[in-house]
C-alpha cells in the first residue's frame, strides 16, 4: 500500500508543478460575482494569470478596498491602461496591473473553509 501513495503523492506534485508552470493558480475571493452555488467568498476559484482582457472576461483582481480584495468581477469595458470592472452593483476603474487574470473554475463551499482558516 506505500508504493500507492508514493505514486498518488508523485502524480499530485507533478500536476500541481505543471499547473504553476502554466501560469495557473489558485486564490480564494473575499467579496464579487454570486454564482448559483452561493457567494463568491463561498468559492475558491482556479484562474489563469494573464494581462490580455476583453469585455466579458470574468476576472480576479485587487481592489482598492483592500477589506473586499481579491474580488471576482466582469470586465464591462477596456480602456487604454484600464478595466472597468463590475463585482454585482457595483463598477469600479481599476488598473490593468490589479487584475490576477482570468476565471478558470469556481469550486464551491471551499472557501468557506478558508473563511474559517482566516485565508
Amino acid at each position: 500500500m506505500l508504493p500507492t501513495m508514493k505514486k498518488i503523492i508523485g502524480v499530485a506534485l507533478a500536476v500541481l508543478l505543471i499547473a504553476f508552470a502554466l501560469d495557473i493558480r489558485v486564490s480564494h475571493p473575499h467579496s464579487g460575482l454570486k454564482n448559483a452555488l452561493g457567494s463568491a467568498s463561498s468559492g475558491i476559484v482556479v484562474y489563469k494569470q494573464s494581462s490580455d482582457f476583453a469585455p466579458g472576461n470574468k476576472i480576479l483582481f485587487n481592489s482598492s478596498d483592500e477589506a473586499v480584495s481579491p474580488v471576482l468581477a466582469i470586465v464591462r469595458t477596456k480602456n487604454e491602461g484600464t478595466l472597468d470592472v463590475q463585482s454585482g452593483l457595483a463598477l469600479e476603474r481599476i488598473e490593468d496591473s490589479a487584475a490576477y487574470g482570468k476565471l478558470i473554475v469556481i469550486i464551491p463551499f471551499i472557501g468557506t473553509i478558508a473563511q474559517v482558516l482566516g485565508l
